[in-house]
């Protein structure tokens, strides 16, 4: 087995070719490219980085500065990065990777498989990798690295694309422990500003496309607001994840453009499906027609969206099940079914009974999604009307977490990127009977056998069938009630080129980014 791209060496620029319909999108520089002031790209986000791509190596991947032996393309597929190309024997489990020659670190030094394997090493044995059934990492020589796994793994690829896998120097960490970020990319860093700035100068050595913009700026500015204030006044080239409110009035600015685009993240309910009322498929299956997404689109995320039917857009072509077809807003029949499970009122506008106890239910959300607690408040309203009484408490996410691992609870509000590593495997962290990282308690053998079977199946025809399977059962058995897709919105000074949106946020491509003169 290969991964297709076995007779040329892919570098970062060729994996953003496949970008997203657009092409390049113009925005502001500021700087000089010929022996003036000095090119410096400002980006922003909410995300802080971290010394050690272990914590928190996102931003240290998107920002250019990391690197790993895998990268993801534009049509979310695993293709190379560190590695040229990759082969498997007939089990998935025997894999070996061929390294890019050439390739230096941020400290001169040169990677090679011995390198490669230390680093590979710290990230399979850390937490992050418990769940992942890698057996051995080892050099068979200086540019080929084996990795043998437990069981089939045909993700193996995808796996080795997250941040936490970056390859970093060995002079980067002793005894585990990073002491300096010395990783492979186009910006290497120059100087840390405490734990929310990072400055960066390109990489003149790097063996791609070396950035045209002679240094980046990444801060760390948690307030959607100020990221675009300082945008708006010429602080920032580019302000990440920008409010939904912000897309009217930035497009009607003749001095920043503003990309909105879908990535594969969605928005959802999650039921405790072991303690009554949601022991109960009908009754999770009333409160999903209860549901109208269409509304939750048009005033919490002020039109800017789509609601979800399956976990996987139809932007997500090579994994998404278009036959599934959802649950539409039909309150006549959440209430049948409610009726039938032996949930009944009166009157509408009444809270149903059975048995002498009313349907009230607790729906818990977390702050750090604003958003969340927004939809959480149509939720109430919308389950009212079909006579589900229901309380919102919001939380820190710890802290609510922490209470539906230790208690009984009803329902959550989650939002969880559907690939962050680019497989479909991403099913059974949220459906798998035993390795779901949901607190819904849901089992189904069917659902268990078939991600088991897809982990393990190497032709993509038949693997996609497994997963359609999944979609298409757990949609009907409803654990979770799937609310909304999430669209990203990147605001840009009107004066910078060749920045390309990538669907699943996992690089910024600042090499091949452009800076105007003023």
């Amino acid at each position: 087995m290969t991964n297709g791209n076995d007779s040329q060496p892919i570098s970062r620029r060729t994996v953003l070719e496949g970008a997203v319909a657009g092409g390049a999108i113009a925005l502001t520089g500021c700087l000089s490219s010929d022996g003036g002031e000095a090119q410096t790209l400002r980006i922003a986000s909410t995300w802080e980085p971290t010394i050690d791509p272990l914590d928190a190596g996102l931003i240290l991947q998107r920002f250019g500065i990391t690197e790993s032996l895998v990268g993801v393309s534009h049509d979310i597929e695993p293709v190379p990065e560190l590695s040229t190309d990759w082969t498997s024997d007939n089990s998935a489990r025997h894999w070996e990777f061929s390294l890019r020659e050439g390739v230096t670190f941020h400290d001169g030094t040169t990677m090679d498989a011995d390198a490669v394997v230390r680093s590979l090493r710290r990230a399979v044995d850390s937490p992050a990798f418990a769940d992942i059934p890698i057996e051995a990492v080892r050099a068979t020589d200086d540019l080929t690295v084996t990795i043998e796994t437990a069981s089939p793994l045909v993700s193996l690829p995808a796996h080795l694309t997250r941040p936490k896998t970056a390859i970093l120097s060995p002079a980067a960490y002793e005894d585990g422990t990073v002491s300096e970020l010395i990783g492979t990319g186009p910006l290497k860093v120059e100087s840390w500003e405490g734990s929310t700035i990072i400055n960066a100068v390109r990489n003149e050595d790097y063996y791609g496309e070396v950035p045209t913009v002679e240094s980046a700026r990444y801060e760390t500015i948690t307030d959607d607001q100020t990221r675009r204030l300082k945008l708006e006044n010429g602080d920032l080239e580019m302000a990440r994840i920008l409010s939904l409110s912000d897309v009217e009035p930035l497009r009607e600015s003749d001095d920043i453009d503003v990309e909105a685009y879908q990535i594969p993240r969605c928005r959802f309910l999650v039921f405790d499906t072991t303690t009554m009322p949601f022991d109960e498929i009908p009754v999770r299956q009333a409160v999903n027609y209860a549901i109208d997404k269409e509304t939750i689109v048009e005033t919490v995320l002020e039109g800017v969206g789509k609601a979800a039917v399956g976990p996987f857009p139809a932007s997500v072509e090579r994994w998404h099940n278009p036959d599934l077809d959802g649950y539409t807003y039909d309150v006549d029949t959440a209430r049948t079914l409610l009726s039938d499970a032996g949930w009944t009122n009166d009157s509408e506008g009444d809270v149903r009974t059975r048995d002498g106890t009313e349907l009230s239910i607790e729906i818990l959300a977390y702050n750090e999604r604003p958003r969340l607690p927004l939809m959480g408040e149509i939720l109430q309203r919308q389950l009212g009307a079909v006579g589900i009484d229901v309380e919102l408490s919001v939380f820190e996410y710890a802290t609510m977490m922490e209470q539906t691992k230790q208690d009984a609870f009803d329902c959550y509000l989650m939002s969880l990127s559907m690939l962050w590593y680019p497989d479909p495997e991403r099913l059974s962290d949220m459906y798998h009977s035993e390795q779901s990282m949901l607190e819904h308690g849901y089992e189904n053998q069917t659902v268990d056998t078939l991600l088991e079977a897809a982990r393990a199946t190497m032709d993509y025809e038949t693997r996609k069938k497994k997963y359609d399977e999944v979609q298409a059962i757990t949609l009907r058995d409803a654990p979770t009630a799937l609310l909304t897709y999430y669209t990203n919105v990147v605001g840009m000074s009107a004066g910078l080129d060749g920045y390309r949106p990538h669907p699943t946020e996992s690089d910024y491509g600042v090499e091949s980014i452009t800076l105007s003169e003023e």
